[in-house]
């Protein structure tokens, strides 16, 4: 084999090793946003408050105002998510989800429909919500 042909062999190998890690990275990413919407699903329904308002925070670091003390009197029955849009660099999603809950003196449950806007943090590897919290 000449030069040519082994410098041709690895710039291929070089390419093909490049483009399986950005598939491998894409999967992670992917993975993680699942994991990050049951997880926050999981806090909503058990009303860990706290832990679901810690996935809101926009990428400049800011979080919305809420009244972490007043959630209380929400008890959360159901979520069902109906659409996850993910674009094609894989770092921003739409999640579109309905949410039933009942303020516990009232005991009438009522439908809340979101739509929230996912970022993913490549220095946290991880996905927040850019959205404002659940406005009960």
């Amino acid at each position: 084999m000449n030069r040519k042909n082994i410098s041709t062999l690895l710039l291929i190998t070089l390419v093909c090793m490049l483009t399986a890690c950005q598939n491998v990275k894409e999967k992670k990413k992917a993975a993680n946003l699942e994991e990050s919407v049951t997880s926050y699903e999981v806090a909503l329904r058990w009303a860990e408050h706290e832990s679901a308002y810690s996935y809101h925070v926009s990428p400049d670091g800011t979080r919305p105002a809420v009244d972490l003390d007043g959630l209380k009197e929400i008890s959360v029955t159901g979520i069902e998510v109906f659409e996850k849009l993910v674009n094609e660099t894989k770092d921003e999603a739409i999640i579109r989800m309905e949410v039933k809950y009942y303020f516990k003196d009232q005991g009438t449950v009522r439908t809340l429909k979101l739509e929230q806007l996912w970022w993913y943090s490549e220095e946290n590897e991880q996905w927040f919500i850019k959205s404002d919290f659940p406005p009960f």
